[in-house]
């Protein structure tokens, strides 16, 4: 079972020009589920205690097209 269907569902739904066309879905799942991993079984890489916001807010600024939105 895999959430990555979802979430290439959930990329294609957005709203046009708000995620980079070069962006590559896989390479962006992996990275999000690395970071959910150490999150959650590495407490000492976690210690620092960032809001998940955060995250959210990295992933949203690596997808966005160069030219997009700030």
């Amino acid at each position: 079972m895999s959430a990555r269907p979802q979430f290439q569902d959930i990329l294609r739904a957005a709203p046009t020009g708000t995620v980079d066309p070069a962006v590559d879905p896989d390479d962006v799942f992996d990275m999000l589920l690395g970071a959910v991993l150490t999150r959650t079984l590495l407490s000492t890489v976690t210690a620092r205690n960032r809001p998940v916001e955060r995250t959210v807010d990295m992933i949203l600024r690596m997808l966005r097209p160069l030219d997009g939105p700030v």
